[in-house]
């Protein structure tokens, strides 16, 4: 039964930094949920073009936009649906982590 505590105590400490000493399931149950820490390549200072330009997409596809200071931006779902964070300066303001 010690034994068994020393192994929940080290595995504890591989869970991409969480403390888990207090949890209602066994330690050893618990599993990934998907890429590692920093595992999701985030965008940062994305390149921007005109809309009109944008040839990758097509009139129904969602954006989330962003306007800071007279400057907007266009960041397309379908791209951080791969990438998840954008990382980028708009209108000379950090937009922080779009996600």
């Amino acid at each position: 039964m010690v034994l068994t505590g020393f192994l929940d105590m080290a595995i504890a400490q591989t869970k991409n930094g969480f403390e888990l000493s207090n949890t209602s399931i066994p330690i050893r149950d618990i599993m990934s949920g998907g890429p590692p820490k920093d595992g999701i390549p985030a965008l940062t200072k994305p390149s921007m073009l005109a809309a009109k330009e944008a040839s990758y997409l097509i009139p129904e596809d969602r954006v989330i936009g962003v306007a800071l200071n007279g400057e907007s931006r266009a960041y397309p779902i379908k791209i951080l649906n791969y990438h998840e964070i954008v990382n980028d300066i708009t209108g000379g303001t950090s937009t922080g982590k779009i996600s």
